[in-house]
């Protein structure tokens, strides 16, 4: 054991393939290492004593928002054989909560890596993201493992749910930016949209969901073959299609055709929709500066930029 240890994550988003993945159809899903987590845990007496923006306390005491955390960690520290232990954990987070970047699995990866660092544990990434998806499951559910594997990984991930996730070689010259709508993601309405859609509409609603994943396809293409031009058509297609599926909003519309109008190669919704994160595809970083001036004047509540080389 050490005096302290450091746990890191990062935010994600998914590139292309929202609400058709959960139709079989793939999804590519990208980390975002400049929108950070880190997990620090130092020495403590009597019991575990937790330090975040959400909850200041002792472990046993989280509110019921929480406890996915608790279990993470009383699971965490029994597989280390560590149950009797006392530390003081301090969670530090720039990454927004309910804007579809993941934020609650990069706290459980950055919690399982901080924890098998301070006692000294070597670990794998197989055991990294299945003691992390104990959070996700009392939080989200029924989770992908997207989240989880995103803020776990250095690389882009190719996702088909109910297959194994593969890393996409990553080799493109542009840059991202991210812009918050201000307008928390409502997954659950959403999701249901489409669902509706499906019900009155199946043949439309499916040959958008399907032309979503020719999409995503021909997109990881260009993601391994340095095509920041074609990739921004493709994303501008997804975006259309999502528009179809009536999870965009009059905000992302407007915040999509500002970044489109002042040099964006392709803009598009990130996440299940209805509010949440647009991003914007640029050649340079001039580029994506003048997209996200532009983008806050409209009123977006924040914006990050995020090279890719």
């Amino acid at each position: 054991m050490t005096n302290q240890a450091i746990g890191h994550s990062h935010a994600k988003i998914i590139l292309m393939g929202e609400h058709s993945v959960v139709y079989g159809q793939p999804a590519i899903a990208l980390p975002v290492p400049k929108i950070d987590l880190n997990v620090r845990i130092m020495e403590k007496q009597n019991g575990i004593y937790i330090n975040s923006k959400y909850f200041i306390g002792n472990l046993n005491n989280v509110p019921n928002d929480l406890l996915g955390i608790k279990n993470l960690i009383d699971s965490t520290l029994a597989k280390l054989h560590k149950e009797d232990a006392s530390f003081e954990m301090i969670i530090d987070s720039s990454i927004p909560s309910e804007r579809g970047m993941g934020s609650s699995a990069a706290t459980s990866v950055a919690i399982v890596k901080a924890l098998f660092h301070y006692f000294n544990v070597s670990f794998d990434k197989n055991l990294l993201l299945d003691l992390s998806n104990v959070e996700e499951t009392i939080t989200h559910g029924n989770p992908s493992g997207l989240d989880t594997a995103t803020a776990g990984s250095d690389n882009p991930v190719w996702f088909i749910r109910n297959e194994t996730l593969n890393e996409i070689n990553f080799n493109l010259n542009a840059v991202l930016v991210i812009a918050d709508s201000g307008i928390k993601g409502r997954t659950d309405i959403a999701i249901n949209y489409v669902k509706q859609q499906l019900n009155n509409n199946k043949e439309d609603t499916m040959k958008s969901i399907k032309h979503i994943g020719e999409l995503v396809t021909r997109a990881k293409f260009d993601i391994e073959n340095d095509n920041p031009i074609e990739l921004g058509k493709l994303m501008t297609e997804n975006q259309k299609e999502l528009k179809k599926l009536k999870v965009s909003n009059d905000k992302i519309d407007e915040l999509v055709e500002i970044a489109n109008r002042n040099g964006s190669l392709g803009t598009k919704l990130t996440g299940s929709g209805l509010g949440g994160c647009i991003i914007a595809l640029a050649r340079n970083i001039h580029e994506a500066q003048s997209i996200e001036n532009a983008l806050l004047k409209a009123g977006a509540l924040d914006t990050w930029i995020q090279p890719f080389n």
